[in-house]
């Protein structure tokens, strides 16, 4: 039995927590430690709400008169993003777990983008961060773990079956974007190594 809860953002598989991706990266994560904690509240709560936007969005569900103009920017950015690279979604804000390696996470989009005259199958993730860090391309890879699993159970006849690229998007305030891409084929191995250690740590408990 699997299940998230939004609130505290915890995932639980049989009854017990089971740690998220972000949660099994953050030893390499960006240090915000000398920022003040109601800016890093204010971040995560303008995050959240674009990510509640983008996914409406891409439902078709969005209302835009009703959405809040600083987070409809960010919007504008994603519409604009999706725009350009002839975006087709196939996956939007999807949770998964692994029952094998006890982890968990929720993936922004699968996409297909096209630069240039080339299309790919893309792993997205949203970012309203202003420059990349290399643990987005481990974070990502943690991801595209959970995928794995879920294609090679029930494989998705809409999907190459190729490996998909990883990228972030990151939303700007003035509705424009920069797409980081991540090919660093260590960054499964050091997620594997991250997930590895925290299980460690809970045994030691």
């Amino acid at each position: 039995m699997f299940a998230f809860d939004p609130d505290s953002h915890t995932y639980v598989l049989d009854g017990h927590a089971i740690p998220g991706v972000t949660r099994v990266i953050r030893p390499i994560s960006p240090d915000f430690s000398m920022v003040p904690p109601g800016v890093l509240e204010a971040k995560r709560l303008l995050g959240t709400a674009v990510h509640e936007a983008t996914s409406l969005d891409d439902d078709g569900e969005l209302d835009d008169a009703g959405t809040d103009p600083v987070v409809m920017a960010y919007v504008t950015a994603w519409r604009a993003f999706r725009r350009d690279t002839n975006a087709v979604i196939h996956c939007n804000e999807m949770q998964l777990h692994s029952p094998t390696m006890r982890f968990a996470g929720t993936l922004d989009r699968i996409a297909t983008i096209q630069f240039g005259k080339r299309a790919a199958e893309y792993l997205l993730d949203i970012k309203t961060s202003a420059n990349p860090s290399p643990s987005y391309g481990v974070q990502l890879a943690g991801y595209d773990l959970l995928f794995g699993e879920l294609v090679r159970a029930e494989p998705l006849p809409e999907l190459s079956g190729k490996p998909l690229k990883r990228a972030t998007v990151h939303l700007r305030d003035d509705g424009t974007y920069r797409v980081h891409t991540f090919e660093n084929p260590a960054d499964e191995a050091c997620f594997r190594a991250l997930l590895a250690v925290h299980h460690w740590e809970e045994t030691t408990k």
